[in-house]
């Protein structure tokens, strides 16, 4: 087949959906799949519930509704063209109250309908609830559908439309040129389009520097016994406050579900579990006693606010429907709507409230930083004004082909505002700052607008893949970072401080997985930075494999325990022939001027500047620390004698 019109990264129900879209509308696509399986449509409870959730009146309220009110056409029109069952089923939403129910709703009376209900009165609109309920509501516009039943439909409407659907393909990442996708590096070779969509759910943060990230959602079914010939006595979805019960006219129910952040942790958990059946019995007792049919889990695709990013990228020619969170299902006609006529040229003005951009804002609307002033001149002359320097400007540190003035490296941890971080990187005189991927992404505590508080002009970026305990993890993070330093102006930007780090008690660098990441980060054009243990013949083999540089620590991280490892780290030295940079455990200037003086090129240093009680001193301290060591090595130390040798001369003296 040709080059498609837009490649579709994701396989899953948001992906299937918009592709469907496209092709009703003339446009040629190409979906890359991953692994069906693994797409949160088969995990979810397909509550259509926007009223349920109350949420509050605005365009989140508006996306969803609107979503809502597609739901009948949409899924009638996919049943037709596919002879399969969606399971919609507009049975309404109860919310059963084991407290005071509340009165006040999110949305205006005029978006919904809702009925508040007696405690006395709700056992008419659904028998065998607890007889604990004080109360609730009734929302009879919220529905359901059968997510499972309703991913299948989407997947074999997309298979008779003809739409391509390569599987079992990983999409690496993202060549860019000028602001523009030129193609995708996946598993199966580079793929090519005029347009993309990235619609990976969960999995999107690994391609892209965009806040979003997996929470786990544990759930399971029971299958109802039939009694006196009823198959379901269940007519309502419940709405509880702990959890939500959905049943099916199939004798199912569905019970979910928790919302974990653990990453991509798998499997059910016996905590989570319990959970779910403790709140459930506590609303409808009778679960208690229907077998158990299956038990799972998922991901759902959550941001920061909770609100998806839909409409254009970072790219000219991307286009982002991810991050929908608990709302997956309910969004998906509208979401595969907006997409679509985004990209023929109709974009909706609701898509503007969902951009990527409201976790990037532009500097200008940042408060302005203050003014860093320059350090105050030395209590004494840093030289004689008759002297040259003694360094010269071509005693520069140069990394994969760029110079450097100053041997100083620092990293954004731990500062006390951002205020304190940015006079402490100019106090230092540093040139180059280390920055965690994962948590600039996700917005970590003390990394909330990081990206733009740098002058990115002035600081190169040295991405890290702080966190990952892997090689492959390393590696998926390293190309996130080289695409956030894109984002931010750095094109040319392809360096990585390499980490992997499976010990969570001792923060001890895995030389293995350090080595694979390497080899494959150099394959891929990287200047990988590895930090390691200070291993002599480990920083050999990362040299042979094309390492810009080699950075063993000193002691373990943020210890401030100094130099532990001299010996080690001074063979390295005298047998590299790339940069040696010491790395993690330096507390003390003298500490810093010592890797120096053994013959470092340089230092990454970061706890002991901002943990310091002046962090602006000590990075200053630090910069000085750094400059003095190197002059001291460049210098050269006297030989250590094993007796005394006076220092005044014993020749020419008085009598």
């Amino acid at each position: 087949m040709g080059q498609a019109d837009v490649i579709i990264v994701g396989g899953g129900t948001m992906g299937l959906a918009i592709a469907l879209e496209l092709h009703q509308q003339g446009t040629s696509v190409t979906v890359l799949s991953k692994d069906f399986a693994e797409a949160a449509g088969h995990a979810a409870a397909g509550m259509l519930a926007p009223s349920a959730e109350k949420l509050t009146a605005g365009p989140m309220a508006e996306l969803c509704l609107r979503s809502l009110h597609l739901y009948p056409t949409w899924a009638s029109k996919l049943e037709e063209i596919t002879g399969k069952d969606t399971g919609y089923w507009p049975c309404g939403i109860l919310l059963p109250r084991l407290t005071q129910p509340e009165t006040a709703h999110s949305i205006s009376a005029s978006a919904i309908s809702a009925s508040a209900i007696s405690a006395s009165a709700i056992h008419t609109y659904q028998a065998g609830l607890s007889p604990n309920i004080t109360g609730g509501t009734f929302y009879p516009e919220d529905a359901q559908v059968d997510n499972r039943a309703l991913l299948q439909a989407l997947r074999l409407a997309v298979q008779n439309a003809g739409i391509e659907v390569q599987t079992g393909i990983r999409v690496e990442g993202f060549v860019q040129k000028a602001g523009r996708i030129i193609s995708l590096r996946t598993t199966a070779g580079d793929k090519q389009a005029e347009r993309y969509v990235l619609a990976t759910g969960a999995w999107s943060g690994e391609l892209l520097p965009i806040p979003v990230s997996p929470r786990k959602g544990q759930m399971f079914s029971v299958r109802v016994t039939a009694q006196n010939g009823q198959v379901q006595p269940l007519r309502r979805v419940l709405y509880g406050e702990q959890v939500y019960i959905v049943p099916r006219k199939d004798g199912r129910i569905v019970v979910g579900a928790t919302a974990e952040d653990v990453g991509f942790a798998p499997g059910n958990t016996a905590k989570g579990l319990a959970q779910l059946f403790e709140a459930a019995i506590a609303l409808y007792p009778a679960i208690a006693h229907y077998p158990i049919e299956e038990t799972w889990w998922g991901f759902r695709p959550a941001t920061p606010d909770e609100l998806p990013i839909l409409g254009p990228g970072p790219c000219e020619n991307l286009t982002l429907a991810t991050g929908h969170y608990r709302n997956g299902i309910l969004l998906t006609p509208i979401t595969a709507n907006l997409i679509a006529r985004h990209l023929r040229g109709d974009t909706d003005p609701l898509l503007q409230h969902f951009s990527y951009k409201r976790f990037t804002p532009s500097t200008t609307h940042l408060h302005p930083p203050s003014p860093i002033p320059h350090p105050p001149s030395p209590p004494f002359p840093m030289q004689l004004l008759d002297t040259p320097p003694t360094t010269t400007p071509s005693d520069t540190l140069t990394i994969a082909g760029r110079s450097f003035s100053s041997r100083l490296m620092t990293g954004t941890g731990k500062f006390n505002s951002l205020e304190t971080m940015r006079k402490s990187f100019a106090a230092s005189g540093s040139e180059i700052v280390t920055v965690a991927v994962r948590r600039v992404q996700t917005n970590a505590p003390g990394h909330e607008g990081l990206a733009e508080a740098i002058d990115w002009k002035k600081i190169w970026m040295l991405p890290n893949t702080a966190g990952c305990k892997d090689a492959d993890e390393a590696v998926r993070v390293a190309r996130l970072g080289r695409e956030m330093a894109k984002l931010l102006g750095q094109e040319d930007n392809n360096f990585v401080k390499l980490e992997v780090i499976p010990d969570a008690k001792y923060l001890l660098p895995d030389p293995i997985d350090t080595l694979k990441a390497a080899e494959q980060l150099v394959k891929e054009g990287f200047a990988v930075l590895p930090y390691i243990n200070a291993d002599p013949l480990l920083a050999k083999r990362l040299e042979e494999a094309g390492c810009a540089t080699v950075m063993p620590l000193g002691s373990p991280i943020g210890s401030g325990q100094g130099i532990r490892n001299a010996a080690n780290i001074q063979i390295i030295i005298e047998n590299a022939k790339v940069p040696v940079v010491v790395d993690a455990g330096i507390g003390t200037p003298s500490e810093a001027s010592y890797a120096m003086e053994l013959g470092a090129d340089a230092l990454l240093i970061n706890s002991a500047i901002a943990l310091a009680k002046d962090p602006v001193a000590m990075g200053r301290a630090m910069g000085m620390a750094a400059e003095a060591g190197r002059l001291a090595y460049q210098a050269g130390r006297i030989p250590i004698k094993a007796y005394a040798s006076a220092s005044s001369p014993t020749t020419g003296t008085i009598g």
